[in-house]
């Protein structure tokens, strides 16, 4: 944490890239849309960090920066390089948890892997949600639920509110351990701490 900047543990469970701006490819199904095929690092920090997620500070571009729509930033994120920017969805939901309505038609839209992540980060922040409803509602006031898209039908996990979210998430933690070999709850719980660290620095006033 830096000057309450979002800095998201880049985990090594990907190796790392040779060339550090990378582009994602998005999918051309998404409706509604302007879909470009390739969106830039700098576009995709700068969408964040006007919802609220400050992964690291903006910088001058070279290139024409984009504000990107919703489901495309959501894709871009999903389908990104690096473990920063993937892990990124899970303070993107639970600071604007509103973007779930975008979450069903883009997890169809994307291939298997990429549809995987995104079920994947998605849940997390369902079960990390509930676990610190009161915590975030501190900050946040009130917001939307985050509905149960894939913990059930998906996983088979107990439902967000067994023992406030933290069955179901170490479930998930557990499910995604024994195939990759990596610690999933530490990287649950890494996102949530810089989250709350970010919101307190920010001391957001808010009167409910």
């Amino acid at each position: 944490m830096v000057g309450g900047w979002w800095l998201v543990a880049c985990t090594s469970h990907q190796p790392p890239a040779t060339n550090r701006l990378i582009f994602a490819t998005i999918p051309t199904m998404l409706l509604d849309i302007q879909v470009k095929p390739l969106v830039d690092d700098a576009s995709l920090v700068n969408t964040l960090e006007s919802w609220g997620v400050h992964l690291l500070r903006p910088t001058e571009s070279a290139i024409q920066l984009v504000q990107l729509e919703p489901p495309t930033l959501i894709a871009a994120l999903a389908g990104h390089a690096e473990p920063r920017l993937r892990e990124s969805l899970m303070p993107l939901f639970l600071r604007q948890p509103e973007l779930h309505q975008y979450v069903p038609e883009v997890a169809t839209s994307l291939d298997g892997q990429t549809a995987d992540i995104l079920c994947h980060f998605y849940t997390a922040a369902v079960y990390l949600q509930r676990f610190w409803l009161s915590t975030l509602q501190l900050y946040l006031g009130k917001f939307t639920l985050l509905p149960n898209y894939f913990g059930q039908s998906r996983y088979h996990l107990p439902a967000p509110e067994a023992h406030f979210g933290e069955a179901g998430l170490r479930a998930l933690a557990n499910y995604y351990t024994e195939r990759t070999g990596y610690e999933w709850l530490a990287v649950y719980k890494t996102a949530i701490t810089l989250l709350l660290a970010q919101l307190s620095l920010e001391q957001i006033p808010h009167n409910s």
